[in-house]
């Protein structure tokens, strides 16, 4: 399992993507997550089987499209459940958890993460009991 405690926590939105950042530091991460998700795809995209969700890690051995089969928020914990064939390509095993270290862009990154579990139809789970 990947993890690490993020004490940065991006969240951008824009017409053509959603892109989360979440890292151990505003300058020169050590470990990171970026996770993008296009809100449409055009066939070259889907030649290229570049039209899922693409996953880079801080230190990972390449990023990868696809592979998210399940994404918990439990208060102040994401968890990524990864494909085996994700996990390769990234360089894990089983996925990745993130211990969220603040409270900045919470409600954006849980709103951003169930967008992408939509539209890439990959089970999201939010237990808020917990509190960052």
């Amino acid at each position: 399992m990947y993890k690490f405690s993020a004490k940065n926590v991006s969240v951008r939105e824009d017409g053509y993507c959603i892109v989360i950042g979440l890292a151990d530091g505003e300058v020169d991460p050590s470990r990171y997550l970026i996770l993008q998700n296009a809100k449409t795809y055009d066939q070259q995209d889907r030649n290229l089987g570049m039209d899922h969700a693409h996953i880079e890690i801080g230190g990972g051995l390449e990023p990868c499209y696809g592979g998210l089969e399940k994404v918990s928020f439990n208060g102040n914990i994401v968890e990524f459940l990864l494909s085996v064939e994700a996990q390769k390509k990234l360089g894990v095993t089983e996925g990745i958890e993130i211990l969220l270290a603040t409270k900045d862009n919470y409600e954006q990154l849980e709103k951003a993460l169930i967008q992408i579990c939509a539209a890439e139809e990959i089970p999201f789970v939010a237990n808020r009991s917990s509190s960052v």
